[in-house]
């Protein structure tokens, strides 16, 4: 049986934890608390969203304070000098004192896993299915080699570990597990099934089951493609209505329309497709998926091995080829298995270029995407955590709706940076309501993990950090995009003001004056 649904919270944190680790071989303190931790079977499982990675350093150093030991499996951008993002990440450490339960005080082990996204942290934690992991052990954590592959900054170089499975014991989602419904917001190259009834009774207890923090997601467009643009234009794009950018508007050239969208099952694409197209919330549009790409655009037999630009050998089969100098004079779609992978494929449009991805079931099977020639003209599918990648230089930036104006962020800057007309995906917008094009992060407990006394603490006290405002503004990549929930026991500054009825995120947002 096939995963569904989404998982986004937790990813949040663990990806800013990769910044303080540092490649070496490991101590014997390092090897004494994972074997401690291992032998005592003190690991938490968390599967989901990579929409939240950014998150997870505020959030886990309440649960895990002082040294932290980070082993990361590396995902996304090969390219030296650029960001990488992480298909799963842990940390070793001793859990707070305060943090209850039986593991308080001890050496833990939390891994979290955000390949194929958030549907990964919804149907296997629901089903207690077992799904690919890291394997955190001494035997199987080395260093060797990873530092010279990688080839990017000191803060990216840490510990590669083998992969196993298990099955989570939690999982973050950026909609709630009810919306990852078939066919569209379900995984696999063959869709999976969504959750029953009873299986969606697996999260059903209130207060280990509940949205954490509101997150803005936003619209990336390339730098050659220089138009106002509306909900109305970007829902006909999603959809496969509009093929060339001439029909959007005629001062621009016939040339393609590339999506960079997510893979089925990700919670990124679930909030597009309920955002553009009402999906699954009731009358909808079919969202353009790879099949609506014209001509070979995406070959699924083809072949190939590419060596990346720090000497790593990939190899697969399937692979998308685009030619902006040979158009196909309709829409081309490019499924992604990552935020980063958008990323790179917004920028590859621009400049041309090559890079992998992974399939449709997550899995370690990887897609090559290539663009033969600089000069694609683009739009794709982000969450505003990925706001710093947004540069007034680079070759994308979000956009304003009703208007044409970019927003942008140099990393350093007090604020964010609006130009232009429209409305943009501003922080104070997303708290009271004006810019609706959001997520509201939903951690999803099952009755088992509620059922142990050693593992429900530490869930409850990782909820506690990742619904306080605090948290979210201490946090470099979620501070100037997220808030968090109205109505719990946070209020104040970083609170949204504005909710969705009854908490149906199919439901209109209301301001809460």
């Amino acid at each position: 049986m096939q995963i569904k649904k989404s998982v986004a919270l937790c990813a949040l944190a663990f990806a800013g934890l990769a910044g303080q680790a540092q490649a070496a071989a490991l101590t014997p303190a390092q090897i004494a608390t994972i074997d401690d931790a291992n032998a005592n079977n003190r690991i938490l499982f968390i599967s989901g969203a990579s929409a939240v990675q950014k998150g997870f350093t505020g959030i886990i150093s309440a649960l895990i304070p002082g040294a932290k030991t980070f082993y990361t499996d590396k995902n996304g951008k090969d390219t030296a000098g650029k960001a990488n993002t992480h298909s799963y990440e842990a940390v070793a450490g001793v859990l707070d004192s305060t943090a209850g339960g039986a593991w308080a005080g001890k050496n833990v082990i939390l891994v979290y896993r955000v390949a194929g996204g958030s549907v990964w942290g919804v149907n296997p934690v629901a089903r207690a299915q077992a799904i690919e992991s890291l394997n955190v052990s001494s035997t199987t954590c080395s260093d060797a080699g990873y530092a010279a592959a990688d080839g990017s900054a000191a803060n990216d170089k840490a510990f590669q570990c083998a992969k196993n499975t298990r099955v989570p014991d939690a999982g973050v989602s950026d909609v709630a597990p009810m919306l990852f419904a078939e066919p569209y917001n379900t995984e696999g190259e063959i869709p999976a099934g969504q959750l029953s009834p009873t299986e969606l009774a697996e999260f059903a207890d209130s207060g280990y089951n509940k949205p954490i923090y509101a997150l803005a997601f936003g619209v990336p467009v390339t730098n050659n493609v220089n138009t106002a643009l509306n909900r109305a234009t970007v829902s006909a794009i999603m959809a496969g209505n509009v093929g060339t950018w001439d029909v959007v508007d005629s001062a621009l050239p016939a040339a393609d329309i590339v999506v960079c969208r997510r893979v089925p099952g990700s919670g990124t694409q679930a909030v597009e497709n309920m955002y553009f197209g009402n999906f699954p919330c009731g009358e909808s549009n079919t969202p353009a998926d790879r099949t609506a790409s014209e001509g070979t655009v995406f070959d699924a037999a083809a072949t190939w091995s590419w060596t990346d630009a720090n000497g790593k050998l990939h190899t697969g089969t399937g692979k998308y080829t685009i030619d902006p100098s040979a158009p196909t004079g309709g829409l081309v779609v490019i499924e992604n298995s990552s935020s980063g992978n958008v990323a790179e494929c917004m920028d590859a449009a621009v400049t041309g270029g090559k890079y992998v991805t992974k399939t449709r079931d997550g899995a370690s099977a990887e897609y090559l995407v290539e663009f033969k020639n600089p000069g694609s003209k683009a739009i794709g599918v982000l969450s505003m955590d990925s706001l710093s990648k947004s540069k007034s230089t680079g070759a994308w930036q979000f956009r304003s709706l009703d208007g044409n104006g970019t927003y942008t962020w140099d990393n350093t800057a007090a604020a964010p940076v609006s130009t232009g007309t429209g409305k943009h995906p501003t922080l104070a917008n997303l708290i009271d309501g004006t810019w609706d094009m959001q997520g509201w992060i939903s951690f999803n407990t099952p009755n088992r993990t509620i059922a142990d006394a050693n593992k429900a603490p530490v869930v409850a006290k990782f909820l506690e950090k990742a619904q306080d405002p605090a948290v979210l503004a201490s946090i470099s990549d979620l501070k100037n995009v997220a808030a968090a929930i109205p109505g719990g026991t946070y209020s104040g500054a970083q609170v949204m003001r504005a909710a969705y009825l009854n908490n149906n995120q199919c439901a209109p947002l209301n301001r809460n004056y």
